[in-house]
């Protein structure tokens, strides 16, 4: 998100558990170091530099690297330096210069995400021997146009060893049903960062469960949750989740 410069039921459980658990994005810090001695401030530092000189063959790079040398690994990446370079991206100029702006580091962010997906499934294969079967379907509801971290979110369920089927941004809620019926998954996992996007995210929670019954477990996520403590509740979610930690502890093949 681009910031403009000097201008009855059960209580739902909430995780704030961070991958690997080192410190919050929001407190990186330096005290991280990879094997080639860089803290996980100077990698960020560097590939910040490269998102502002617009250089996406050196970011993409950059961020491929890390992976290859084992400096870093996918949750860390996504979640302490991709994550953190939309987040925290500020403009100083004027709002249409600031949105185009963002839409050029999203669209950056976005194709290291599609390049590191051989990653994804290489540490996967790595950790698992097996996919556990389980499926999961991440989708953003209609009018929800920021995907990159349900992009995420679905490479999370994937290295965790979920099958995972990513449906992407501005679902409509009968594309969704669709969907859901096709798949028939373990675990419905939707983003929403707009506020205004959690009334139709409560529609589709519920005609999703009304169809599928108790064999799905809704899983919400997104800044528009983290926001709004009780938004999950007061949309039929089962799960609230930020973290790849949290993903990988979910449940499988029951």
């Amino acid at each position: 998100m681009v910031r403009f410069a000097a201008s009855g039921r059960a209580p739902i459980r909430r995780h704030v558990i961070n991958p690997s658990g080192h410190p919050l994005q929001e407190e990186r810090g330096g005290a991280a170091v990879g094997k080639g001695g860089e803290t996980l401030d100077s990698v960020y530092g560097e590939f910040i530099r490269l998102l502002e000189a617009e250089d996406r063959a050196a970011a993409v790079r950059l961020a491929l690297a890390k992976l290859e040398s084992g400096e870093l690994d996918i949750p860390t990446l996504y979640s302490r330096i991709l994550a953190p370079s939309l987040n925290d991206m500020r403009c100083s100029e004027d709002e249409d210069t600031c949105i185009w702006k963002e839409h050029v580091r999203s669209s950056f962010v976005r194709a290291v995400i599609e390049s590191c997906y051989p990653h994804v499934l290489k540490a996967r294969d790595r950790a698992l021997r097996k996919e556990a079967g389980d499926r999961v379907l991440v989708a953003c509801p209609t009018e929800e146009y920021h995907e990159i971290g349900a992009r995420m979110v679905a490479d999370f369920f994937t290295l965790a060893g979920f099958e995972t089927t990513f449906i992407g941004a501005n679902t409509p809620r009968r594309v969704i049903l669709s969907a859901a019926r096709h798949v028939r998954p373990r675990y419905l996992a939707m983003s929403v960062t707009n506020n205004y996007n959690l009334f139709d995210a409560r529609q589709i929670i519920g005609a999703v469960k009304s169809e599928l019954g108790g064999s799905v477990t809704v899983i919400v996520g997104g800044s528009a949750f983290k926001r709004n403590r009780g938004a999950a509740t007061e949309t039929g979610a089962d799960l609230e989740i930020h973290t790849y930690e949290e993903i990988a502890a979910l449940p499988k093949g029951g």
